[in-house]
């Protein structure tokens, strides 16, 4: 448990460039919100600031396996160690990334909202339809697309610079240049983010990221096997 938590430590303090480009781009954002929006009272609705957050889990989910891997492993770290950490780290991101979400909805936007001239704010919550759950299923439902994201994107990484990582990439792309203009194919794309964000089942939609996550982030074992350090 040392060791997990050791790891665990590290990559949440190594992600800084993670950190850096959400906190620039959120910074940006909201000065320009309240200067645009509350101070000169310029333009219709905005996007709330909660969603700028949102890309942390999925850079996370970058950075740690592309600066990490190596230099933990030459540390001593043992490749099962890895893999067992950057999943608990992923879900530390994706649960804090959520909640603190989940706050400057109800505290921030409320304030933004009624110095506006046009009082209106896009919010994933809603555009994704979890915020017509209640407060605990949208809760778990960000938290468990966070998660998938973070996980898709960790196993990508990893999979850089060997075939099935340039397989996956092409398979990637081909499912969305081939799926999206027929009208068979596209209609398998929607229900697949059907599935993951727009479902309107909250526990269908849970438990598809989360199996989907799950599986998608073991099948970054054959990399991490693999990979040479």
């Amino acid at each position: 448990m040392k060791t997990l938590k050791g790891i665990v430590k590290i990559n949440l303090k190594q992600s800084k460039p993670a950190y850096l480009i959400v906190g620039i781009l959120f910074s940006t954002t909201f000065a320009s919100e309240i200067i645009t929006r509350v101070i000169l009272r310029l333009g219709g609705g905005g996007v709330a600031l909660g969603n700028y957050l949102l890309i942390l889990p999925l850079l996370m989910g970058i950075f740690i396996p592309a600066k990490n891997f190596s230099k933990l492993l030459n540390l001593g770290c043992k490749r099962l160690d890895f893999f067992k950490a950057c999943l608990t780290t992923y879900v530390t991101a994706a649960f804090f990334t959520t909640l603190v979400c989940l706050v400057l909805w109800f505290v921030v936007d409320p304030i933004i909202l009624t110095h506006m001239s046009e009082p209106s704010l896009y919010n994933l919550f809603d555009v994704f339809g979890f915020a017509k759950n209640g407060l605990a299923a949208a809760f778990f439902q960000m938290f468990a697309f966070l998660l998938l994201t973070s996980c898709a994107a960790h196993t990508l990484t990893l999979a850089q610079g060997r075939w099935y990582g340039w397989l996956a990439d092409a398979l990637i792309i081909a499912v969305i240049s081939v799926f999206t203009p027929i009208a068979p194919l596209r209609a398998t794309l929607v229900w697949f983010f059907n599935m993951i964000i727009f479902h309107d089942l909250a526990a269908v939609q849970i438990l598809s990221c989360l199996i989907l996550g799950v599986a998608v982030y073991c099948a970054g074992l054959v990399p991490i096997r693999m990979r040479k350090i």
